[in-house]
């Protein structure tokens, strides 16, 4: 899903979304009318699900053949739309089947629809569909040259800081492993807590070991690693001991064992710590308890010096919609694709809902500093490593890291236990 640089997309029309949605009579089959089942991700009755709804509404307009349903596919109900795929009733399109990234998704590839043919019309002069994707989130859909959904959303996981605090004792935003020792050592000396954290809910705690990995040996290296248990790679233990000075030194605010993640998320937006690091639905996420004259800047995961992984490369969650193999509503559903992943609709997400684009030109979230991080994003990695599609191992994973994160071991005990428990996994 390659773009071509600066791309720029001119519309004849008032909006993307009904240029998106015009484009897809070059792939139809036919005028008839077709009516789509959608799996989305927001509840009916949160301004969420008003914006998708809002999308097909206006798809609608443009081509009144094509109507939608919106069935509610996220969280308690999965167990429920898995059901209905076994029975060969699966809604049009759907989320969490596909991600090139998790191989327990690839045997279900032959239920969807390979979409390179429809990726590779224009839906502007001389621009196709597939052109206007970031290459950044190509990991995420590309498995072995096909393609299989697009991303609608994204969301990094990237290092928030106290603007007004930083601006105050004189620090700038570390964006090197040195540069966060030495600022968490600053605000130390100032009585300041350097590091919101949660205790309570473990895999945030691994956003920080996993990011280490990610940047001492590269992504895929840690990927294959957490479904083997081969840690022999020195890259782990130096990541480890990176994480353990940071440990050692106090960084992490007191009593972070026993605090929850708004807890942790508050004290940050109180002024009582400098940085924290989570995934930029934050600012959505606390928008009621962020106080007015708070200032909040964002830089990403510290570089480090001698690793084999990308600098630059960010753990992300990105959200793939796929299309059902199935499905007698082909045009109707890549209509609405196109449109939820149209310049004017990504916007839209990035200014009211703090979503990361998926797609060339649309800008960020409004915090400094968050659109130069995606700019010199060079590749999205799945956080977790996609550990969140095998419940057991992924909590046995957090565990030892949360039992590293308090203590009960070392560096060296840290990456043994680890290696033992997910060699315990392996297939």
């Amino acid at each position: 899903m390659k773009h071509k640089k600066h791309v720029k997309i001119l519309l004849a029309t008032a909006g993307t979304m009904t240029l998106m949605a015009s484009c897809t009579g070059m792939s139809g089959t036919s005028d008839e009318d077709q009516h789509a089942e959608l799996g989305i991700l927001s509840a009916e009755g949160s301004a969420g699900y008003e914006f998708l709804t809002s999308i097909g509404e206006e798809v609608s307009e443009e081509h009144p053949e094509y109507s939608y349903e919106y069935t509610f596919a996220n969280t308690k109900v999965r167990p429920q739309i898995e059901q209905r795929w076994r029975a060969g009733d699966a809604p049009d399109s759907d989320y969490f089947v596909f991600n090139a990234q998790v191989p327990s998704t690839y045997d279900f590839v032959d239920n969807l629809v390979e979409l390179t043919p429809y990726l590779e019309e224009e839906v502007a002069e001389g621009v196709t569909w597939g052109e206007t994707f970031l290459d950044a989130t190509e990991p995420f859909t590309n498995l072995d040259g096909e393609i299989y959904g697009v991303p609608t959303d994204s969301h990094l996981i990237a290092l928030y800081y106290n603007k007004t605090l930083f601006d105050d004792h004189g620090l700038a935003p570390p964006k090197t492993w040195t540069e966060l020792l030495d600022v968490s050592e600053a605000l130390s000396s100032e009585n300041v807590e350097p590091i919101a954290l949660t205790g309570v809910y473990e895999p945030y705690m691994g956003f920080w070991i996993d990011n280490l990995f990610q940047r001492e040996v590269g992504y895929e290296r840690a990927h294959e690693a957490a479904y083997t248990g081969d840690y022999d790679d020195d890259g782990f233990l130096r990541a480890a001991t990176k994480l353990q000075e940071l440990r050692d030194q106090e960084a992490f605010m007191s009593g972070f064992e026993g605090i929850d993640f708004t807890a942790a998320q508050m004290e940050f937006f109180q002024g009582n710590a400098g940085m924290i690091l989570m995934g930029t639905w934050l600012t959505s996420e606390m928008a009621d308890s962020i106080p007015e004259d708070f200032e909040l800047g964002v830089v990403g995961f510290p570089e480090i010096s001698g690793g084999d992984g990308s600098p630059t490369a960010q753990l992300a969650h990105t959200n793939i919609m796929t299309i059902n193999k199935d499905t007698d509503a082909l045009d109707a559903v890549l209509a609405y694709a196109r449109a939820v992943t149209s310049e004017e609709a990504q916007t839209v997400r990035a200014k009211e809902y703090n979503s990361v684009p998926s797609v060339e030109n649309a800008p960020a979230p409004d915090v400094p500093g968050l659109q130069e991080l995606l700019d010199n994003t060079d590749e999205m990695n799945l956080r977790y490593f996609g550990l969140e599609f095998s419940p057991d191992r992924n909590e046995a994973y957090y565990h030892e890291v949360a039992k590293f994160f308090m203590g009960q071991y070392d560096a060296e005990q840290f990456i043994s236990s680890l290696a033992e428990t997910m060699e315990g996994f392996a297939e």
